[in-house]
């Protein structure tokens, strides 16, 4: 399952000199995301815009098999993108949090971490690294997990911001309070809000939000008048990631769902 969408008019513009492009939840599945990559660099080099970001919502690791392989990519695209003429932000998303307090030894959140889809990244590096975590219990495997953990990933992780705003498109990984300022947001909330900004029906704001972090049904992106959603499902068979291209006041989408590659967690 791959393409592009036909444009869909939205209710707020980008300036004709501006292209936003963001990039959904990814979960450990690298080979959807560096297919869909292929065909989103193929689009910038072949329509050049002279302001251009690239934004990727979080919720990079966990749950797919891959996570350790997912985060050399992004890194190296970071370094990158630096030499380049364009902006690539990285979000952090609830698994970013979870991990990012599991590894620094804060353990109040590490069961949850663990049975959402932490033990799969656990594995990741340790495949990725060259240690086994056969019979070893959580605590172990955080152990020769910290001792193990890449330089350049944990650089990529601590570096993660919450929010991104181009114009009237605000980018956040899970979604905002819609009745207060962007400035008094909670970061609890811009990683693990559902329902109130979901289900959100009150007087439209100037801006939009783009968010990942909630499936949308079908694995289809959601377009509301407050919300564009485009968690797919990435780590689901069925499911795929899916790029968003802003450009003045129409966005396209562009969706990897391939499943030639396709790895499960072997957890499931």
């Amino acid at each position: 399952m791959f393409g592009f969408s036909d444009k869909k008019k939205i209710r707020v513009a980008l300036e004709p000199s501006q292209r936003v492009i963001a990039i959904g939840d990814i979960h450990g599945q690298i080979d959807r995301l560096t297919t869909l990559m292929e065909q989103v660099d193929s689009y910038r080099e072949d329509n050049p815009v002279e302001d251009e970001a690239m934004v990727f919502l979080g919720d990079f690791a966990d749950r797919g098999p891959l996570s350790a392989e997912v985060i050399n990519y992004l890194s190296d695209r970071r370094k990158q993108s630096k030499k380049q003429n364009h902006r690539e932000v990285f979000l952090k998303g609830n698994h970013e949090q979870l991990m990012i307090e599991t590894l620094s030894g804060d353990l109040t959140r590490a069961e949850l971490w663990w049975k959402n889809g932490g033990k799969e990244t656990a594995y990741s590096y340790a495949r990725f690294c060259g240690f086994s975590l056969e019979g070893k219990d959580i605590h172990q495997s955080l152990t020769l997990m910290r001792d193990h953990f890449p330089k350049a990933h944990a650089k990529f992780y601590n570096k993660l911001d919450l929010l991104y705003r181009k114009g009237p498109l605000l980018f956040v990984h899970a979604g905002i309070r819609m009745d207060k300022s962007i400035k008094d947001q909670n970061e609890e909330d811009l990683m693990w809000i559902r329902a109130p900004f979901l289900d959100y029906s009150g007087p439209k704001r100037k801006f939009m939000v783009v968010h990942g972090h909630t499936i949308m049904s079908g694995f289809k992106p959601e377009i509301t008048p407050h919300r564009i959603s485009i968690d797919t499902g990435s780590y689901r068979k069925k499911g795929k990631i899916t790029a968003a291209i802003f450009e003045n006041n129409k966005v396209r989408f562009l969706e990897s769902g391939t499943t030639t590659n396709f790895k499960s967690s072997p957890f499931d």
